[in-house]
């Protein structure tokens, strides 16, 4: 079973029902619901994802939207380690720098993210939904 780490886009496209990529994070979500893939989140995904969502749909149905994926989703160790790693990382974003250290140091198969062409030089394979999706 693969172990995949979920970026916080995705988590919104399918929290937000994004067009036209909620299908696709639907689908991805479902697969690790049934416990066809392992689906791994950064904390730092939880917290972004409920800051932006409880602007949406209000700060009690946000945390209950969350407290719904954390049934099924496994949250990734992280710390200095990866803040220290994205740090010094060649990528130009911190923060997707830090989410690609949290996939790496918890042994995840794949990254899926909206924007694969910010992940350059990763070591491990980074993709969309759809793409991860067809893969299998």
């Amino acid at each position: 079973m693969d172990k995949v780490f979920v970026d916080t886009n995705i988590i919104l496209d399918w929290l937000a029902k994004r067009e036209p990529f909620f299908e696709s994070a639907k689908s991805l979500f479902i697969k690790g619901e049934n416990r066809e893939v392992e689906i791994w989140i950064s904390t730092m995904s939880f917290i972004s994802t409920e800051y932006l969502m409880r602007k949406q749909i209000g700060k009690a149905e946000a945390k209950k939207a969350l407290a719904a994926i954390r049934l099924f989703c496994n949250v990734c160790k992280s710390g200095s380690k990866e803040i220290d790693l994205a740090l010094i990382s060649s990528m130009s974003d911190f923060e997707d720098a830090f989410q690609y250290f949290n996939a790496v140091n918890n042994q995840c198969d794949v990254l899926i993210t909206r924007n694969p062409k910010d992940f350059k030089g990763a070591t491990i394979p980074v993709m969309s939904a759809e793409a991860y999706l067809k893969s299998l």
